[in-house]
Protein backbone atom coordinates (compact mmCIF):
# COMPACT_ATOMS: atom_id res chain seq x y z
CA UNK A 1 0.00 0.00 0.00
CA UNK A 2 1.30 3.17 -1.34
CA UNK A 3 1.81 5.68 1.64
CA UNK A 4 1.39 9.29 0.71
CA UNK A 5 4.24 11.47 1.04
CA UNK A 6 3.47 14.74 1.47
CA UNK A 7 6.58 17.71 1.30
CA UNK A 8 6.18 20.45 3.93
CA UNK A 9 8.37 23.42 3.77
CA UNK A 10 9.90 24.64 7.18
CA UNK A 11 9.63 28.10 8.07
CA UNK A 12 12.88 30.57 7.20
CA UNK A 13 15.50 30.53 9.30
CA UNK A 14 15.76 34.30 8.51
CA UNK A 15 13.19 36.89 8.22
CA UNK A 16 12.99 37.69 4.63
CA UNK A 17 10.39 40.44 5.36
CA UNK A 18 11.03 43.55 4.74
CA UNK A 19 11.16 45.97 7.62
CA UNK A 20 10.62 49.81 7.37
CA UNK A 21 13.67 52.03 8.42
CA UNK A 22 13.75 53.76 11.52
CA UNK A 23 12.08 56.69 12.10
CA UNK A 24 13.87 60.21 13.04
CA UNK A 25 17.37 61.14 12.36
CA UNK A 26 20.53 59.47 13.49
CA UNK A 27 22.46 60.40 16.70
CA UNK A 28 25.59 61.22 16.05
CA UNK A 29 28.82 59.49 16.83
CA UNK A 30 31.22 60.63 19.97
CA UNK A 31 33.87 62.87 18.07
CA UNK A 32 37.19 61.43 17.89
CA UNK A 33 39.98 62.58 20.23
CA UNK A 34 43.46 62.35 19.16
CA UNK A 35 46.72 61.97 21.43
CA UNK A 36 48.20 64.63 22.64
CA UNK A 37 51.99 64.81 23.19
CA UNK A 38 52.54 66.81 26.46
CA UNK A 39 55.89 66.87 25.53
CA UNK A 40 57.50 69.36 23.04
CA UNK A 41 60.55 68.03 21.31
CA UNK A 42 63.74 68.41 22.46
CA UNK A 43 67.49 67.69 21.34
CA UNK A 44 67.42 64.14 22.03
CA UNK A 45 64.09 63.47 20.40
CA UNK A 46 64.81 65.19 16.95
CA UNK A 47 68.30 63.59 16.75
CA UNK A 48 66.48 60.51 17.52
CA UNK A 49 64.20 60.99 14.54
CA UNK A 50 67.07 61.67 12.58
CA UNK A 51 69.17 58.65 13.24
CA UNK A 52 66.24 56.81 12.27
CA UNK A 53 65.52 58.91 9.21
CA UNK A 54 68.74 57.99 8.04
CA UNK A 55 68.71 54.13 8.83
CA UNK A 56 65.70 53.87 6.71
CA UNK A 57 66.33 56.04 4.28
CA UNK A 58 66.40 55.09 0.22
CA UNK A 59 69.88 53.76 -0.43
CA UNK A 60 69.58 54.16 -4.30
CA UNK A 61 68.22 57.81 -3.23
CA UNK A 62 69.57 59.17 0.12
CA UNK A 63 69.05 62.59 1.96
CA UNK A 64 70.70 65.68 0.40
CA UNK A 65 73.45 66.55 2.67
CA UNK A 66 72.46 70.34 2.33
CA UNK A 67 68.80 69.26 3.65
CA UNK A 68 70.28 67.44 6.30
CA UNK A 69 72.30 70.92 7.35
CA UNK A 70 69.51 73.28 6.84
CA UNK A 71 67.64 71.17 9.24
CA UNK A 72 70.30 70.66 12.14
CA UNK A 73 70.77 74.52 11.56
CA UNK A 74 66.84 75.52 11.78
CA UNK A 75 66.74 73.11 15.11
CA UNK A 76 69.74 74.90 16.72
CA UNK A 77 68.41 78.06 15.98
CA UNK A 78 65.43 77.81 17.32
CA UNK A 79 66.82 76.30 20.44
CA UNK A 80 69.04 78.92 20.43
CA UNK A 81 66.15 81.18 20.37
CA UNK A 82 64.16 79.14 23.34
CA UNK A 83 67.15 79.49 25.48
CA UNK A 84 67.50 83.12 24.74
CA UNK A 85 63.61 83.81 25.75
CA UNK A 86 63.80 82.31 29.03
CA UNK A 87 67.19 84.33 29.96
CA UNK A 88 65.23 87.42 28.56
CA UNK A 89 62.33 86.59 30.63
CA UNK A 90 64.93 85.81 34.07
CA UNK A 91 66.01 89.34 33.55
CA UNK A 92 62.79 91.16 33.28
CA UNK A 93 61.96 90.25 36.78
CA UNK A 94 65.30 92.12 37.72
CA UNK A 95 64.70 95.25 35.54
CA UNK A 96 62.89 97.26 38.09
CA UNK A 97 66.28 96.59 40.02
CA UNK A 98 68.39 97.72 37.59
CA UNK A 99 66.82 100.86 36.65
CA UNK A 100 66.83 101.67 40.67
CA UNK A 101 70.22 100.76 41.08
CA UNK A 102 71.04 102.66 38.07
CA UNK A 103 69.26 105.45 39.32
CA UNK A 104 70.79 105.88 42.71
CA UNK A 105 73.77 105.19 40.63
CA UNK A 106 73.55 108.74 38.69
CA UNK A 107 72.50 110.47 41.31
CA UNK A 108 75.61 109.24 43.28
CA UNK A 109 77.40 110.62 40.48
CA UNK A 110 75.86 113.54 40.06
CA UNK A 111 76.83 114.79 44.11
CA UNK A 112 80.50 114.00 43.66
CA UNK A 113 80.71 116.06 40.18
CA UNK A 114 78.80 118.72 41.63
CA UNK A 115 81.26 118.82 44.64
CA UNK A 116 84.48 117.88 42.76
CA UNK A 117 83.49 120.72 40.60
CA UNK A 118 83.22 123.06 43.44
CA UNK A 119 86.54 121.52 44.85
CA UNK A 120 88.22 123.17 41.49
CA UNK A 121 86.62 126.15 41.54
CA UNK A 122 87.72 127.07 45.01
CA UNK A 123 91.17 125.90 44.26
CA UNK A 124 91.32 127.96 41.48
CA UNK A 125 89.75 130.88 43.22
CA UNK A 126 92.43 130.53 45.79
CA UNK A 127 94.81 130.63 43.24
CA UNK A 128 93.79 134.35 41.80
CA UNK A 129 94.83 135.64 45.42
CA UNK A 130 96.99 138.41 44.58
CA UNK A 131 96.54 139.34 40.98
CA UNK A 132 94.35 141.54 39.28
CA UNK A 133 91.02 140.93 38.76
CA UNK A 134 88.76 142.52 36.04
CA UNK A 135 84.88 142.16 35.93
CA UNK A 136 82.04 144.95 34.50
CA UNK A 137 81.77 147.90 36.77
CA UNK A 138 83.48 151.51 37.49
CA UNK A 139 85.04 151.09 40.20
CA UNK A 140 88.99 152.05 41.32
CA UNK A 141 91.27 151.12 43.78
CA UNK A 142 93.99 153.23 45.12
CA UNK A 143 97.09 151.92 47.04
CA UNK A 144 98.87 153.07 49.64
CA UNK A 145 101.40 154.51 47.01
CA UNK A 146 98.43 156.35 44.44
CA UNK A 147 98.85 153.63 42.33
CA UNK A 148 95.55 151.74 40.97
CA UNK A 149 94.31 150.44 37.31
CA UNK A 150 91.71 151.53 34.82
CA UNK A 151 90.49 149.15 32.15
CA UNK A 152 87.83 150.98 29.85
CA UNK A 153 86.85 149.41 26.20
CA UNK A 154 86.55 152.62 23.76
CA UNK A 155 85.63 150.75 21.03
CA UNK A 156 86.41 152.25 17.68
CA UNK A 157 87.09 155.54 19.39
CA UNK A 158 90.39 157.31 18.96
CA UNK A 159 91.74 160.89 20.47
CA UNK A 160 91.33 163.03 22.78
CA UNK A 161 90.03 161.98 26.48
CA UNK A 162 89.22 162.50 29.85
CA UNK A 163 88.73 160.50 33.38
CA UNK A 164 87.01 161.83 36.08
CA UNK A 165 87.28 160.08 39.47
CA UNK A 166 84.69 160.90 42.83
CA UNK A 167 84.74 159.47 45.92
CA UNK A 168 82.66 157.66 48.13
CA UNK A 169 80.74 160.99 48.96
CA UNK A 170 80.31 161.64 44.98
CA UNK A 171 82.64 164.68 44.96
CA UNK A 172 84.77 164.90 42.31
CA UNK A 173 88.83 164.28 43.66
CA UNK A 174 90.29 164.45 39.94
CA UNK A 175 90.25 165.34 36.49
CA UNK A 176 92.97 163.87 33.66
CA UNK A 177 93.38 164.52 30.18
CA UNK A 178 94.71 161.38 28.42
CA UNK A 179 95.34 160.46 24.73
CA UNK A 180 93.47 157.26 23.17
CA UNK A 181 96.01 155.97 20.62
CA UNK A 182 94.55 152.69 19.79
CA UNK A 183 90.86 151.14 19.73
CA UNK A 184 89.00 148.78 21.44
CA UNK A 185 90.31 147.64 25.28
CA UNK A 186 92.93 148.74 27.03
CA UNK A 187 93.89 149.92 30.44
CA UNK A 188 95.62 153.20 32.15
CA UNK A 189 97.78 153.66 35.70
CA UNK A 190 95.75 155.93 37.73
CA UNK A 191 99.45 157.12 39.24
CA UNK A 192 100.56 158.32 35.66
CA UNK A 193 97.34 160.10 35.37
CA UNK A 194 97.23 161.71 38.79
CA UNK A 195 100.72 162.64 39.57
CA UNK A 196 100.81 165.80 41.85
CA UNK A 197 98.86 165.81 43.80
CA UNK A 198 98.61 161.80 43.94
CA UNK A 199 95.17 159.97 44.82
CA UNK A 200 94.43 158.88 48.27
CA UNK A 201 94.40 155.26 49.18
CA UNK A 202 91.03 154.08 48.53
CA UNK A 203 88.06 152.87 46.93
CA UNK A 204 86.95 155.59 44.00
CA UNK A 205 84.06 155.53 40.68
CA UNK A 206 85.64 157.24 37.43
CA UNK A 207 84.32 157.92 33.93
CA UNK A 208 86.28 157.66 31.01
CA UNK A 209 85.04 159.66 27.97
CA UNK A 210 86.22 160.03 24.59
CA UNK A 211 85.76 163.14 22.59
CA UNK A 212 83.85 163.10 19.28
CA UNK A 213 84.17 164.30 15.52
CA UNK A 214 82.21 167.76 16.54
CA UNK A 215 84.60 168.13 20.32
CA UNK A 216 81.66 166.15 22.04
CA UNK A 217 82.38 163.67 25.02
CA UNK A 218 80.79 160.69 25.36
CA UNK A 219 81.59 157.64 27.79
CA UNK A 220 82.68 154.47 26.45
CA UNK A 221 82.22 151.11 28.77
CA UNK A 222 84.37 150.72 31.72
CA UNK A 223 85.06 148.14 33.94
CA UNK A 224 86.50 147.77 37.47
CA UNK A 225 89.83 146.18 38.46
CA UNK A 226 91.20 145.53 41.42
CA UNK A 227 93.88 143.44 43.40
CA UNK A 228 92.23 140.55 44.59
CA UNK A 229 93.55 140.08 48.21
CA UNK A 230 90.87 137.36 49.50
CA UNK A 231 88.17 134.89 48.84
CA UNK A 232 85.47 133.45 50.75
CA UNK A 233 82.65 131.11 50.30
CA UNK A 234 78.93 131.87 49.93
CA UNK A 235 76.38 129.17 49.57
CA UNK A 236 79.29 126.64 48.35
CA UNK A 237 80.34 129.05 45.70
CA UNK A 238 83.55 131.44 46.06
CA UNK A 239 83.42 134.77 46.18
CA UNK A 240 87.19 137.17 45.39
CA UNK A 241 87.66 139.86 47.73
CA UNK A 242 88.65 143.13 45.41
CA UNK A 243 90.60 145.50 47.43
CA UNK A 244 89.13 145.78 50.97
CA UNK A 245 85.29 145.62 50.54
CA UNK A 246 84.44 144.71 46.99
CA UNK A 247 82.92 140.87 46.67
CA UNK A 248 82.83 139.45 43.38
CA UNK A 249 81.73 135.91 42.19
CA UNK A 250 84.80 134.10 40.64
CA UNK A 251 82.43 133.79 37.54
CA UNK A 252 81.66 137.36 37.30
CA UNK A 253 85.47 137.92 36.07
CA UNK A 254 86.46 138.84 33.06
CA UNK A 255 90.02 138.32 33.35
CA UNK A 256 93.01 137.90 35.38
CA UNK A 257 96.13 139.83 35.37
CA UNK A 258 98.96 138.94 37.02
Amino acid sequence: MATAISNTFASPAYNTTATEPPVGAAEPSAPRTLPTNSKAMGRDEFLKMLVAQLKNQDPLNPMDGKDMAAQLAQFSTVEQLIAMNKTLEGQSSRDGEIIEAITKLEETQSSRADDLAQLIEGQMAMATVGKTGVTLGNNAFVDRDGNGTLVVDTGARTGSARVTVTDSSGNVVGTANVPVTKAGQQSFELGELFTEPKLAPGKYTYKFEVATDGGQFQAVKTYTAGRITGMKYENGNPILIIGDSLTVPMSQLTQIRA
